[in-house]
């Protein structure tokens, strides 16, 4: 296997690892703080004290979700040669914005409750308070599959070759048919470029729509 360098990772990069980092925090403090009640009784620093000591314990044992998210090894500081030169930072940024509107969307309805229809109804508070929670983790697991997703379509280029051929001779063998000419040829031409283009027709889309989506 061959050897990859290692590069070290980028203010940008650290930076948003400590943003993502920070954002998961407050999103768990901010509940925690409406359930307990104790939201008014703490001063305004004490959450951004609680975080800079929490991510500084934590990450010395086990790193944290940002580093990890930004795939920034805890004890390097480092960035792998195959993620560093192909990375791309559009992905970053949407995944980034969707962990930022998945932390809101999680915390959003403790700080002032008002209804909003969801699919085409007003749902009783209980219903809405849940559909905010699934609304917000699902947005932050796919910011997480954009910031992943691509990097491991990337890291696995080289290796779709052979998989896509095997993959065409046994729906062959299935479907009792013989391999068409240049049919292995034609879907290795396809994958993983085909996905890679949905990925990205996904995240044009996002980027048009999301003013749209966020005024309603």
């Amino acid at each position: 296997m061959e050897e990859q360098n290692i590069f070290q990772a980028s203010r940008k990069r650290l930076l948003l690892s400590w943003y993502i980092d920070f954002l998961l925090f407050i999103t768990v403090w901010e509940l925690l703080s409406y359930f307990l009640n104790i939201k008014d009784s703490v001063p305004f620093w004490a959450p951004y004290a609680a975080f800079l000591a929490v991510r500084t314990i934590s990450y010395k044992n086990m790193g944290s979700i940002g580093s990890t998210f930004m795939s920034i090894d805890k004890d390097s500081m480092c960035v792998k040669e195959d993620i560093f030169k192909r990375e791309n930072w559009l992905t970053i940024l949407l995944g980034v914005l969707l962990i930022l509107e998945g932390s809101k969307q999680l915390v959003r309805w403790t700080q002032a409750f008002v209804s909003q229809p969801a699919f085409g109804f007003f749902p009783d508070e209980t219903t809405q308070i849940i559909i905010h929670l699934a609304f917000g983790s699902l947005s932050i697991v796919a910011g997480y599959w954009f910031l992943i997703s691509l990097i491991s379509a990337l890291l696995s280029w080289e290796l779709w070759g052979p998989v896509v051929e095997q993959m065409v001779i046994t729906r062959r063998e299935i479907q009792g048919l013989p391999v068409r000419e240049g049919e292995i040829e034609l879907m290795q031409s396809i994958m993983p470029q085909g996905s890679m283009i949905a990925i990205v027709v996904v995240i044009i889309a996002m980027v048009f729509s999301y003013k749209r989506f966020k005024a309603c």
